[in-house]
């Protein structure tokens, strides 16, 4: 979840910057804090940082830039992406063309190389486009403001350039490895009764990790029949959304309720406090830790596939698994993309394919009957 810093009197005051206005106080920072800043951010996503750009000349007017979009209402840690992207061209810049001292050194031939160096690099095609879609805003967003004197009007990235990584397979986890990570015994192997709560409403809603494990204490509602969804927060679409719970998942949110009144006695505003050094129950769970735990926790299970050979998959596999489950199922494709919150229906593409082996042992099964009710009541949300 989010939530607004506290005021403070020297807060800097959050304008649009364009043409040649001026950042001063904290803005000029390379090391932008988002509580001191007065902006609202997620637990670990509070900082962006621009001293990687060595230019002086490109570091300013990404920092302007950066600013530009806080005012518009990108998230913060939007902004700490596009710094990261921008860092990474610095770099490029610095290797191939170090006599650079200004805008105009970026040309189109410029732009086609680094794609080039992208690739040469080994960033997966995920990187590539986050990386080339921000250069490509950026871009714009100087064109039209002229924060970048001298930047020639052909430099530019095309959107058809871009890697489309959507269009790779999608990343479902076949049935006979779900089997082994929703059984009862392999469930039991987690020794963390957070982790292991937190890892059956990953699996039955297809929540991200992050926003499964900002969940407030309470967020349930029932619908008029009496029916559990769970609210949450889609902080990568900045909505407010319900999931229809199975009787597993709103098991478990009752289970996760239980625990953290008898282990914090005076409460806690999370569903899922963090599991160490947190005697108050301040602070949400982290999902870096919950990452290292959901991989041990399959080592210990000695996850592996049909032909025997160890397997490890991530908590964002189970969206797929879910999209391709429901797709199998026959829920409509706007249902599927409204459910774990895609933010497009392209993202919905990519993660609900139809599993031509879903009638096999290793296929990706639908869900039938009563098991997959509270599913296809998400369209009649």
């Amino acid at each position: 979840m989010t939530s607004p810093a506290p005021a403070r009197r020297d807060r800097p005051q959050l304008t649009a910057v364009t043409g040649e206005a001026a950042l001063d106080g904290r803005w000029a920072s390379d090391h932008w804090d988002a509580g001191r800043l007065g902006i609202p951010a997620r637990r670990g996503r509070g900082t962006a940082r621009f001293d990687g750009i060595s230019q002086p000349w490109l570091r300013g007017p990404v920092k302007r830039w950066s600013r530009f979009r806080l005012a518009t209402g990108c998230a913060f840690a939007t902004i700490d992406a596009g710094a990261l992207a921008l860092t990474r061209f610095s770099r490029f810049l610095a290797g191939r063309l170090p006599q650079a001292g200004d805008a105009g050194a970026i040309t189109r031939p410029v732009l086609e190389d680094y794609m080039s160096w992208l690739l040469s690099q080994g960033y997966s095609a995920g990187t590539r486009a986050l990386s080339l879609s921000m250069i490509r805003v950026f871009f714009e967003a100087c064109h039209r403001h002229g924060w970048l004197p001298g930047l020639a009007a052909g430099a530019t990235i095309y959107v058809e350039e871009l890697p489309f990584h959507h269009d790779e397979v999608a990343r479902f986890i076949p049935e006979f490895v779900m089997a082994q990570l929703e059984s009862g015994e392999a469930l039991a192997k987690i020794p963390h009764t957070t982790t292991r709560n937190l890892v059956v409403v990953i699996m039955e809603t297809g929540l991200r990790g992050g926003d499964a494990c900002n969940l407030p204490f309470n967020p349930v509602l029932a619908d008029s029949s009496g029916w559990p969804s769970l609210r949450f927060e889609a902080v990568k679409v900045r909505a407010e959304q319900l999931i229809p719970l199975s009787a597993k998942a709103s098991a478990a949110i009752t289970a996760q309720q239980d625990y953290v009144r008898q282990r914090w006695p005076g409460g806690s505003p999370w569903l899922f406090p963090g599991i160490a050094g947190n005697d108050d129950g301040s602070r949400p769970y982290s999902h870096s830790n919950f990452t290292k735990q959901l991989t041990h926790w399959q080592r210990v299970i000695g996850l592996h596939d049909e032909t025997g050979q160890p397997v490890t998959v991530t908590a964002h596999q189970f969206r797929h698994t879910l999209g391709t489950r429901l797709i199998n199922s026959g829920v409509p494709q706007h249902v599927v993309q409204k459910l774990p919150g895609h933010a497009s229906p392209h993202m919905t593409s990519h993660s609900a394919r139809e599993d031509p082996r879903r009638h096999h042992p290793g296929g990706v099964r639908p869900l039938p009957g009563p098991a997959g009710e509270h599913l296809r009541r998400a369209g009649r949300l």
